[in-house]
């Protein structure tokens, strides 16, 4: 016996829609028509709605609810923010509803109609097909299935490819699952992907990049209008990516998805046939097919199936058995053949269709879309997104070195210098041991220790921030010398790693951005404080009350260092050397160095001939 779950997600917005879906859900259930309800919202979500929760418990309805996670998407620059709160809020429920069951996702508000279809389709024996058996009847069995079952869904679009409605769809437990996404990367591909495109598209995009160089290559929204005035004004010619493309997506979208329809019988007319191509950009059959500002719709899963399969050859003419004296007639064929060409071809490529066909959009077919794309009848507005020129092979003369000149060094000196590099498996140690055996100018110093600075090299971050703190970077490398400083000194705080280089360059930066009136990032504040805690317990809050006062500085560091001893007031001596740029500190700390740390004693003896501290 099968078992059928409602999950109710989202915030409870309305009281009155969320009532009237409870009411018919648990009527639902009292009838047995489903089996278990949840409602998976918002911590503190019935805080201000009276006794809703009590009167839930008592009906036995399941309620799960998560911590937001607005503070970690606050700052994400994708459209994929309301995607991943309802995917965790669809996650929370299916955790608590049998992994066999039947589930109906739908919402607290807007949602009653589209969930009473879904219902009404549980009258079927076989609600939900298996996409193997659609694969076997459609001929359809050589491209990939990724779900077991079919997901009922409404309102399926020629434009806006895999956006449904998401106010309610139904699957089998271990199909919706696969429509909730946490990979991170995928996070970034957005190209105006609206939350119910992307609970639909995530499962397809691997296994279908063809789907991906859709929303890659083409920008679907001036396409949406545009096609239905083209095709509506007797266009019929389609580029050969499109005609690629929506075979794939109908094949897809005819195994994988029943298409529900908002409308009854009564509501659609009859669908005649031929169906072109051209015919699902705009409105039309009847209402199965219906233009709006989202695009085309299609209201039923016939006007898609019927599309599919048409015939595009004429059919032998029968003969009707008659009497010897009767004039024989032909029976005509019953099913009007297609026109078009663009049709001809779609329905070709969906009766060929195989993995082959899923690939990427090729160099020839992204010629022919660029000549559609001139082409202001088909579309006045600029919908291809690639617009670069496709590079075929390349002249092979080598005309000039690209090599990097570097600063301060004479030309035979750089080209000693940059054989050396080539010669290496790691450049940017040879630039920085040539830095470390070269007396080369603060001016020039970027060049040299940039590289090492970007892979933890801690006398290179070092020293290139006590040139940011003495104003000898331009502002590109300023930008990037805070990145890296902020970057590993926050890495080494995590990880509880301290060490002098460490403390005095989180201790430059710091200065730095006093000296410059910046604002002070709470990283900054919470690394410096760790530096503190390592080396001088207790007296980072006095530290920040003088920071702007030399002359307190330095009695500071003075009582400090008197109070220290061995490692501890060498430490102590390093922090306010940095901090202070006071020569007395050198005449300190020079007494420690006995050769045995080349990079460290010569990021200082460096710092002091320069003045850079």
């Amino acid at each position: 016996m099968r078992s059928v779950w409602a999950m109710v997600c989202g915030t409870i917005r309305d009281q009155v829609d969320f009532s009237l879906m409870m009411d018919y859900l648990l009527h639902c259930r009292e009838q047995g028509i489903i089996q278990g309800i949840v409602v998976s919202t918002w911590e503190n979500e019935f805080e201000q709605l009276g006794d809703l929760q009590l009167k839930l418990a008592l009906n036995n309805v399941a309620i799960v609810m998560s911590p937001t996670n607005d503070a970690m998407v606050a700052d994400m620059h994708a459209n994929s923010v309301n995607y991943w709160r309802q995917a965790k809020q669809m996650q929370a429920a299916l955790d608590l509803i049998p992994t066999d069951a039947i589930v109906i996702k739908t919402r607290t508000d807007r949602a009653l109609p589209s969930t009473k279809r879904l219902i009404a389709m549980l009258d079927e024996a076989d609600p939900l097909p298996l996409v193997a058996e659609q694969a076997e009847a459609k001929h359809l069995t050589k491209i990939p299935r990724v779900f077991d079952h079919q997901i009922a869904i409404f309102r399926a679009r020629t434009g806006r490819i895999l956006q449904f409605s998401d106010f309610a769809f139904m699957g089998y437990s271990k199909d919706i699952r696969k429509l909730t996404n946490f990979d991170i990367a995928d996070f970034t591909f957005t190209r105006g992907l609206v939350a119910n495109i992307q609970f639909f598209i995530y499962p397809f995009i691997r296994e279908y990049p063809i789907i991906r160089d859709y929303y890659r290559v083409i920008n679907f929204y001036p396409l949406l209008k545009d096609l239905a005035i083209y095709t509506e004004q007797g266009g019929t010619q389609f580029p050969k990516f499109l005609e690629r493309f929506y075979a794939v997506y109908f094949g897809l979208l005819a195994i994988h998805f029943r298409i529900g329809s908002f409308k009854s019988i009564e509501e659609l007319g009859e669908i005649k046939l031929p169906i072109e191509f051209s015919d699902l950009f705009h409105s039309g059959q009847g209402k199965h097919l219906y233009h709006d500002s989202l695009g085309v719709t299609f209201n039923s899963q016939a006007v898609l199936d019927d599309f599919m399969g048409q015939s595009m050859a004429v059919k032998p003419e029968r003969t009707v058995s008659q009497h010897w004296w009767q004039k024989k007639k032909s029976a005509p064929n019953k099913q009007p053949l297609v026109q078009q060409t663009a049709t001809k071809q779609v329905l070709t490529n969906i009766r060929q269709l195989s993995s082959a066909m899923l690939d990427r959009v090729t160099n020839e077919e992204l010629l022919d879309l660029k000549g559609f794309a001139d082409n202001k009848e088909f579309s006045p507005h600029r919908w291809l997104r690639i617009q670069r020129p496709i590079l075929v092979e390349q002249p092979t003369a080598y005309k000039s070195s690209i090599r990097y000149n570097l600063p301060g060094i004479s030309e035979a000196e750089q080209d000693s210098l940059w054989r050396e590099c080539e010669e290496s498996t790691s450049a940017n140690q040879v630039l920085y041991r040539y830095w470390l055996h070269h007396d080369i100018q603060p001016k020039d110093s970027p060049a040299y220790l940039m590289s090492t600075a970007r892979t933890d090299n801690r006398f290179s971050i070092l020293t290139v921030t006590r040139l940011l703190r003495q104003g000898l970077v331009n502002a590109d490398i300023r930008a990037e010398i805070l990145r890296i400083n902020n970057f590993f000194g926050s890495f080494h705080v995590r990880h509880g790693q301290m060490n002098a280089e460490i403390a005095c360059y989180v201790l430059a930066r710091y200065m730095y951005l006093v000296e410059s009136n910046l604002r002070i990032p709470d990283m900054a504040n919470e690394q410096v404080q760790y530096v503190f805690k390592r080396f001088l317990p207790d007296k980072f809050e006095e530290f920040k009350g003088i920071v702007k006062q030399p002359d307190k500085l330095v009695a500071f560091f003075d009582q400090a260092i008197a109070e220290h001893h061995g490692a501890g007031r060498q430490r102590v001596t390093e922090m306010a050397l940095e901090v202070t740029h006071q020569k007395k500190y050198w005449a300190l700390l020079e007494k420690q160095f006995n050769g045995r740390y080349e990079g460290y004693e010569y990021a200082y003896r460096y710092g002091i001939e320069w003045q850079l501290i």
